[in-house]
């Protein structure tokens, strides 16, 4: 699918009066919608977004060369959206494999129609192979049945007890499975991905309270003392960052 069809790309470079003040990047909390819609593996979210900004970019001084300057920005954003994906799921082999593979494609462009064209069409194939990761994980059987588990329950308060009596095995040995395949905790990796939810809603203009009922979070304090463990702010900052 060629982006050219979906959004007309307009870059800024050190623009003054972007919104109305001075900006050199571009506003933060456009980037974040973006990076929590391939995280999520939300494709038709991620279109509408792409869809719906009208200064997609707003770029630094990096290069004196033109040219250089969009492949530069180019590796930065496939390498944030990267890590974005690693944290939606993906295997981070697959993730990288994939970055070197755009950076490779993007050093080879001529242009900067070229350059801008394949750095969104890159972003949306990444965004899917996250979302058919969601579906049909790279892991073992137990995990991928844990994390079927939980995408399917993330509204419920999930136990790493009740995983383990779905999956048929111990606490013990699922915890240890789950922790060399995904790299982390299995109650730590049950929070994150409420987190990611939460995220969502909030963006949607959920309060505390409604988010906490739906995702199954013991209290409000509970809920906002683990968003700001993981994103260094609280749910409240957060949703004034994407508006």
């Amino acid at each position: 699918m060629n982006i050219g069809e979906l959004v007309s790309l307009k870059t800024v470079e050190n623009k003054d009066d972007l919104l109305g003040q001075k900006e050199k990047h571009t506003p933060y909390h456009i980037e974040l919608k973006m990076y929590s819609c391939v995280q999520q593996g939300d494709v038709d979210k991620l279109l509408a977004e792409l869809k719906n900004i009208d200064s997609l970019i707003v770029m630094g001084k990096m290069s004196n060369d033109d040219l250089m300057q969009y492949k530069y920005m180019a590796v930065s954003t496939i390498t944030l959206a990267t890590r974005y994906a690693i944290q939606g799921g993906l295997n981070e082999k697959i993730a990288y494999d994939f970055s070197d593979n755009v950076i490779m494609l993007v050093d080879s462009l001529t242009t900067k129609e070229e350059i801008l064209s394949a750095t969104a069409n890159e972003i949306i194939k990444l965004t899917n192979m996250v979302a058919k990761n969601k579906v049909q994980p790279t892991y073992s059987p137990y995990v991928r049945k844990t994390i079927t588990y939980i995408n399917e329950n993330i509204t419920k308060k999930i136990t790493v007890a009740e995983l383990s009596e779905h999956c048929g095995i111990s606490s013990d040995y699922l915890s240890q499975v789950f922790k060399k395949e995904i790299g982390e905790n299995l109650s730590s990796y049950i929070t994150r991905k409420k987190l990611e939810a939460a995220k969502t809603l909030l963006m949607n203009n959920r309060s505390n309270s409604e988010i906490c009922n739906i995702l199954g979070f013991s209290s409000q304090s509970h809920f906002i003392t683990a968003f700001k463990k993981y994103y260094h702010m609280t749910p409240t900052e957060y949703m004034k960052l994407t508006k």
